[in-house]
């Protein structure tokens, strides 16, 4: 025991005399050891820096079994609503076409727009049905109030059916501010005789705008009961009887007229229309001289009483022996 006392005193007297005299004043150094960098912990990052740093690897069929996004939502479309006009807002009928024909009774021609009185400017746009005259053609003529040609026109008729739909632009010139007018539209057959006439009155304008009136009643306005159609007629007289509803006070025309056109029988039939524009009953004998049967145009007509000329005609063939 004493000898180990007297070891530990003398190891410490040697350690002190080997200590330099300056190492007391010098601070003394604590070193942090360095752990290897693959002992230190590695911290996680959040899930957010996760996400943005390292991209999502997808196998194929991870792909494939995943649901599909959701398409973007478009907006609505804006579609603008246009009137349908077409079958009325087309150029003249080229072919054979299924619009909807008139009722039997209807006239031959038929002027849906313009309607009587109304105030137009340039051009005047024209609809409505006719038969068509020879080689599928009729005329459309527009009259000053003094009887010029305003403005005309050759219509081309092709259909399949008794009537063929038409539209046409008529544009025309008037020097004054405005005046009354006649619109006119006419067929005639494969010797030039009038088959069919039909008017309006109207008013053109210079400027300005325009006012459409309706069409009224487009029934035929000549309906005639003898002679019956098919039957021939002999004797050197041909009885007239029918009803008319007629546009003005002047008297009607009955007449016959020959394939070369000369008139071979007329009489005037006085008429006045009626309050309500029914139907008025007439009846007129036409005494004619022939040396040969032939088939003969039976023609019905009034005038304009406000512009010259023709503001009506019907007509039907009929054969006539001596």
């Amino acid at each position: 025991m004493q000898h180990r006392f007297f070891l530990t005193c003398t190891l410490l007297a040697f350690l002190t005399a080997c200590v330099p005299a300056t190492a007391t004043s010098s601070p003394v150094r604590t070193l942090t050891p360095v752990l290897p960098a693959t002992n230190l912990p590695t911290a996680l990052p959040p899930e957010s820096a996760t996400n943005s740093a390292i991209p999502e690897i997808v196998s194929p069929t991870q792909e494939n079994s995943s649901t599909p996004a959701t398409p973007p939502t478009l907006e609505p479309t804006i579609t603008e609503t246009i009137p349908p006009l077409p079958t009325l807002n087309l150029p003249p009928t080229l072919a054979a076409t299924s619009i909807p024909q008139p009722a039997v009774g209807s006239g031959a021609i038929q002027i849906f727009s313009p309607g009587p009185l109304s105030k137009l400017v340039s051009p005047v746009r024209i609809y409505g049905y006719a038969i068509p005259g020879y080689n599928n053609k009729g005329r459309v003529s527009l009259y000053g109030e003094d009887g010029r040609l305003l403005a005309f026109e050759v219509l081309q008729l092709y259909t399949a059916y008794t009537w063929a739909y038409f539209y046409w632009t008529l544009p025309f010139e008037i020097q004054a501010a405005g005046e009354l007018a006649r619109l006119t539209i006419s067929t005639q057959d494969q010797y030039g005789r009038l088959t069919a006439v039909y008017s309006v009155h109207l008013i053109v304008l210079a400027e300005g705008f325009s006012v459409i009136n309706p069409p009224g009643d487009l029934k035929e306005r000549c309906v005639i009961e003898k002679p019956v159609p098919g039957r021939r007629i002999a004797g050197g007289k041909l009885t007239v009887a029918g009803e008319m509803r007629p546009f003005n006070n002047l008297p009607l025309v009955v007449e016959l007229v020959a394939w070369d056109g000369n008139v071979i029988a007329s009489q005037l039939v006085d008429t006045s229309p009626a309050p309500d524009d029914s139907y008025v009953p007439f009846q007129v004998d036409l005494p004619y001289s022939i040396s040969t049967g032939a088939w003969v145009r039976l023609v019905v007509r009034q005038s304009d009483e406000r512009i010259g000329g023709t503001m009506y005609l019907y007509s039907r063939e009929v054969f006539l022996y001596p």
